[in-house]
């Protein structure tokens, strides 16, 4: 009987990709394995494999990942096989791993203030990601992520909290930090953390109906606007339960759609708090890639937390990789 091919001999620009001393697999294997210490050589090296398949498929696909897996097995499913073992295993403390890695890269970094975006996205009406990402050259960066079964992307203070913390850790020292955020997050718990614990700064968007005390309580929707109109409001406080403040205001409505914008912020606003916190539409084009406009994470057909956020690992690398190697020939042809 004919001896079965394996996909590397039925495929040989696969072989080439794959050998030891292709570019992008140095590349890879020279990044990830300085800063932190896996606890064993195959994780790193089937991680790696991964990534690669990622970047050359351009989607979350297993059965296509498996070309690019070396396996003794002759069937794809060895290879699969290989990758949801990996995805499923708890000693591969992902973020951990990748804590040193995005420390390392925003310590090359020379801006002077960095914008943090939050958001949240639902996958399958089931699974939550809270994602916290640095904005940087129209891009949004993962800083940190979790993963929750949870069925409504509507999260409370508790869910984020330690992620908020850890990426303090994960950023430069002495640098300016503002966090954006959308009406989700208009949690006064979080403005508290954000100005006396941590020391940043934010811009998030609250509710038409959120409550503003100037003397009198009015709330965002009262106000009426012509397209292009704005007004600040300083020193002033919101949430009549709570009574926060004091904070600072703004409101407007869009010259282009006419919709009412209302962002609180701790420093005073101008209408470059409306720039800034524009900046956020950059964390949901990230998830837009996460999605049918990029890796297809629908199609992975993965319904585990944990392999879930390891699975986000992944694509976090890789973004974060691509993102480097794109800054680099930017900084190169500018030196031309």
């Amino acid at each position: 009987m004919k001896k079965r091919s394996s996909a590397v001999d039925r495929f040989p620009g696969i072989k080439q990709l794959l050998q030891e001393n292709s570019r992008l697999d140095n590349a890879l294997n020279q990044w990830m394995s300085q800063p932190v210490a896996w606890s064993h050589l195959c994780h790193l090296k089937t991680c790696i494999w991964m990534i690669i398949a990622l970047i050359h498929t351009g989607s979350v696909n297993l059965t296509k990942w498996s070309m690019y897996i070396p396996c003794r097995g002759q069937f794809a499913q060895s290879r699969q096989r290989r990758i949801q073992r990996w995805l499923n295993n708890p000693r591969i403390n992902v973020h951990r791993i990748y804590k040193s890695l995005v420390k390392t890269a925003l310590s090359n970094w020379s801006e002077s203030k960095l914008f943090l975006a939050l958001d949240t996205s639902l996958f399958w009406d089931e699974y939550c990601l809270v994602r916290l990402s640095v904005i940087h050259r129209g891009r949004a960066l993962p800083l940190v992520w979790r993963v929750m079964k949870h069925e409504s992307a509507s999260v409370s203070f508790a869910d984020y909290k330690e992620m908020v913390e850890q990426a303090q850790t994960r950023l430069p020292e002495s640098v300016k930090v503002i966090l954006l955020a959308d009406r989700g997050f208009i949690h006064t718990e979080l403005m508290t953390m954000l100005t006396t614990q941590l020391g940043w700064h934010y811009r998030i968007r609250i509710k038409s109906n959120t409550w503003i005390w100037r003397g009198n309580w009015c709330q965002p929707k009262h106000f009426h606007f012509h397209l292009g109109e704005a007004i600040c409001l300083h020193n002033v406080q919101i949430h009549q339960s709570e009574f926060y403040g004091k904070v600072h205001v703004i409101l407007g409505r869009n010259s282009v759609n006419g919709e009412l914008w209302a962002i609180v912020s701790d420093e005073k606003t101008t209408l470059q708090t409306f720039a800034e916190y524009g900046l956020r539409f950059e964390i949901e084009e990230n998830f837009l890639d996460d999605q049918s406009a990029g890796w297809n994470v629908q199609r992975s057909m993965i319904r585990d937390v944990c392999a879930l956020s390891r699975l986000w690992f992944i694509l976090a690398v890789a973004t974060l990789y691509v993102s480097a190697q794109g800054m680099d020939s930017f900084k190169k042809n500018c030196q031309i």
